[in-house]
């Protein structure tokens, strides 16, 4: 008995598959930068997190009027991050009973805490000594090309203590066509080590932290800022510098890719014959409807007109 097996045809994809990957690239790109820019301050992972925060990525990067191809993470909607659990173990809405409520007033980011009792309100690992509620600040520009940790406020829990209602307000300058983003995290700590430093009891089982703002800053740097800039010197690449005199404090990607991704989404445009024949369409029509006799409307189709006498 013989089997003839057929050589599998290939498969080609399609021009719209081929730029969704793409794009999912863009986004998992920008999930793993912003996966590092909080891995040092806030949070344990729980080894997940990187397939949640691309989820909600992609809904901001969908959320706008900017067509594929067309769009980065600037043009999104970054609410779409609000909420985002960084350990999904242990959930900051099931770790702390109230809700932080995080707002913009006069172009500041303030958080407001209600009162809570510490022993009832707060699940804590066994063997806490003390525990801090971390409110940060960052922001993160990808077209520029840097992060910077803008402000922060920690908020000491002392068991068997009733907290009265905190309310924080940050008046740290926001940059410019920057997205920034507001965290509250916990941190447990127990006895303390040979260093005498308290040992941190956060772990991948128990690590709370979620994003409770996030906006796009659209308006015009602060008068401050723009005097900064005049000394400023520029470093990195000429699509990505930072200023290093002006804003010491940033930090410069070095593995953003979302301009690449995009030049290369044009570029299977540009090879797709299909794709060409139909902006070709487009134009011809276009053209078409503007074309008015200077001075006349065009008669609507399907009526007649006379010329009254």
């Amino acid at each position: 008995m013989s089997i003839v097996q057929a050589k599998p045809a290939r498969v080609r994809q399609t021009l719209s598959t081929k730029e969704s990957a793409l794009e999912f690239g863009l986004v998992s790109n920008c999930g793993r930068i912003l996966q590092n820019l909080y891995s040092s301050f806030a949070f344990h992972s729980d080894g997940r997190l990187l397939n949640r925060m691309n989820a909600a990525l992609l809904k901001s990067l969908k959320d706008t009027e900017k067509p594929r191809g067309e769009r980065d993470l600037h043009d999104g909607n970054p609410q779409h991050l609000k909420g985002l659990q960084f350990n999904i173990n242990s959930p900051l809405n099931e770790a702390l009973a109230v809700r932080p409520i995080c707002s913009m007033v006069d172009g500041g980011i303030m958080v407001q805490l209600p009162a809570f009792n510490v022993s009832e309100d707060l699940q804590l690992p066994k063997y806490t000594k003390n525990a801090v509620l971390r409110l940060m600040v960052a922001a993160i520009s990808f077209r520029e090309g840097y992060y910077e940790y803008l402000d922060y406020k920690d908020i000491p829990l002392q068991h068997g203590k009733v907290m009265p209602e905190q309310k924080w307000l940050s008046d740290v300058a926001l940059p410019a066509g920057s997205i920034v983003l507001v965290s509250a995290s916990l941190h447990c700590f127990g006895m303390k080590g040979i260093d005498g430093e308290p040992l941190s009891l956060n772990g991948k089982e128990y690590s709370p932290a979620e994003i409770i703002g996030a906006y796009r800053i659209d308006d015009e740097v602060k008068v401050e800022d723009e005097a900064k800039a005049e000394n400023e010197v520029k470093s990195g690449t000429a699509d990505q510098t930072v200023p290093e005199k002006a804003f010491p404090n940033r930090h410069r990607l070095i593995n953003y890719r979302g301009e690449e991704i995009l030049k290369e989404i044009a570029r299977k445009r540009k090879r797709d014959k299909k794709y060409q024949e139909r902006i070709a369409r487009e134009k011809i029509w276009t053209s078409e409807e503007e074309t008015v006799v200077d001075g006349m409307k065009l008669p609507a189709i399907g009526k007649v007109f006379y010329k009254k006498e």
